[in-house]
């Protein structure tokens, strides 16, 4: 419901921020190599607490494929 100063009164603003809150750190989650789907659903509970906890985590950085391939051939060594 829009007040006379033509805001939205009520829950309805609260719910509308809180829901692009999530969508954001539904992003921010992802850029940093983590779960967007994961990170969406716990802010849609914590809000402004899941975007700090989203800041202060360091990045996730995926394993390098020469990484895997150095893994790979090491477990070779050892079944001989």
């Amino acid at each position: 419901m829009l007040t006379a100063s033509g805001s939205v009164g009520g829950f309805g603003g609260y719910s509308v921020g809180w829901l692009t809150l999530s969508l954001i750190n539904a992003g921010l989650a992802q850029g940093k190599g983590r779960s967007g789907l994961n990170w969406w659903l716990l802010s849609l509970l914590l809000g402004p607490v899941a975007t700090l906890l989203i800041v202060l985590l360091a990045r996730v950085e995926a394993p390098s494929v020469q990484l895997l391939l150095d893994l790979a051939a090491q477990g070779d060594d050892t079944e001989r």
